[in-house]
């Protein structure tokens, strides 16, 4: 009886979003019930799609996540989804990838709850493939996340995005085989070593922790060992070659084109927290190739705030992506930043293009206010934690922060674009024909000192 009436209840409530979102936007609804703290502790889960007619519950084990954030009063959520014998279901949450691992995000200092996701769909945008995507054509170096609403044991907790993991599954990385490790995945924690300018410490392969890093896979936990020769051969090797050695071997141990792709990412949204930290360092198969990759996590300190939702001073002006991997490519290899340049002009184009950025932060805000999950938001968190919102006043800020930035990093990168161009052989004569900027833009009043194309596709200099 008890169940029918359940069943009853959440159709209920079904038709009940189904009739609403006929007359407005609505957002997810996830229902967690439980008490949660540093440690999983079993729960319950409810997501309510209005996709569907019905939502979908789950038993499930929960903790906060993070480090800093779970000081914060609006806490991040790591939840593990389990069958009804405690062992791990995995199940395709608001259409995502089917897994029983999630993350609800609070995103507790970002005044516009939305700068990690934008950053991810930038990201995603951008199609970084790893260099071994011939042999796993799904792996993915970023991750999906879906907007939602959070109800904790029937109280409002505002806005969260739903998030899938970023992990061995998503990279398609060799799970281990006979006791051998193959896929390896780090997490940079911290800033100790994880920068590539601290000479490597003595390191002990039954533990999960080294000067920053953290083993994700393998698990020690799970699987009682880990391996981490391998990063430690790739410090040994930044620190300690020459030069030569440097430009004619990196590009073995590093996968330069995902490289060029994070310095692109990692400087349009000053990603100030974003250097080493917050970021993952990968191995598909060490026992074929050690040559290690890269991916961006927790991108919350970017688009001209800081880490505590404080204005980041200056950084329309500089902020690299300056670990020492890409320090030493930037000055000893002179291929390296005309990579950099010709990619980041490309993507100009489209992904990078200002209005494109802006856009992607437009339809989130216009998600937020005509959901009234803004205005939720806003009467349940502002000035918590020091942390005062104001969603169009933050939307303001961003768009003059992507005007400036885009405006500086495009001078920035003209810079070694021309450098690498062999302006001798270049047309300098105009004739009738039509002309455009390098962002494809017709121009009537030509600059000296800039690059050009024709119509007919000639690229020129205007001396």
């Amino acid at each position: 009886m008890c169940r029918a009436l359940i069943k009853i209840l959440c159709l209920l409530w079904a038709l009940l979003l189904a009739e609403v979102a006929s007359a407005q936007r609505v957002m997810p609804i996830v229902k967690m019930y439980g008490d949660f703290g540093d440690a999983y502790t079993k729960g319950r889960i409810i997501v309510y799609d209005p996709d569907s007619l019905m939502p979908d519950t789950f038993d499930m084990y929960a903790k906060f996540r993070g480090a800093s954030s779970k000081y914060y009063e609006k806490k991040n959520y790591a939840v593990k989804l389990v069958d009804s014998c405690d062992s791990k279901m995995d199940a395709r949450l608001l259409g995502m990838r089917n897994d029983n691992s999630w993350i609800l995000d609070a995103m507790a200092i970002d005044k516009a709850r939305m700068r990690n996701r934008v950053a991810f769909d930038i990201w995603n945008a951008m199609d970084v493939k790893p260099y071994y995507y011939e042999s796993e054509p799904k792996a993915r170096t970023g991750i999906s996340g879906k907007f939602v609403e959070l109800y904790l044991n029937d109280e409002y907790r505002g806005i969260y995005c739903l998030n899938e993991k970023l992990d061995r599954k998503q990279l398609k990385l060799k799970k281990i085989k006979n006791d051998q490790i193959r896929g390896i995945l780090y997490k940079g924690f911290d800033w100790d070593g994880t920068t590539f300018k601290d000479e490597p410490e003595e390191y002990f392969n039954d533990s999960s922790i080294y000067q920053g890093f953290e083993s994700m896979y393998p698990d020690v936990k799970e699987d009682g060992f880990t391996d981490w020769e391998p990063l430690v051969e790739k410090v040994n090797f930044v620190l300690n070659s020459s030069n030569d050695d440097f430009v004619s071997e990196y590009a073995t141990h590093f996968d330069v084109p995902v490289l060029v792709n994070l310095h692109i990412l990692i400087n349009m949204i000053a990603a100030i927290d974003n250097r080493g930290k917050n970021q993952y360092f990968y191995i598909y198969d060490v026992t074929e190739d050690k040559k290690m990759s890269f991916a961006p996590w927790d991108m919350d300190a970017s688009f001209g705030r800081s880490w505590d939702g404080s204005v980041y001073e200056d950084v329309e002006k500089g902020f690299w992506f300056s670990n020492n991997i890409v320090a030493h490519a930037e000055i000893l290899d002179k291929a390296f930043l005309r990579d950099v340049s010709r990619r980041y002009f490309d993507l100009r184009k489209t992904v990078l293009a200002s209005d494109s950025i802006k856009s992607r932060f437009e339809e989130y805000f216009r998600l937020f206010d005509e959901t009234g999950a803004a205005q939720r938001e806003y009467d349940k968190w502002n000035g918590e934690d020091g942390i005062v919102l104001g969603f169009a006043e933050e939307k303001e800020f961003i768009n003059q922060f992507v005007d400036s930035r885009m405006a500086f990093l495009d001078d920035y990168y003209i810079e070694y674009y021309e450098k690498t161009a062999d302006i001798k052989n270049l047309p300098v004569e105009i004739s009738d024909q039509d002309v455009y900027d390098i962002f494809g833009r017709k121009v009537n009043n030509l600059q000296p000192g800039q690059f050009y194309i024709k119509s007919d596709g000639r690229l020129f200099f205007n001396r």
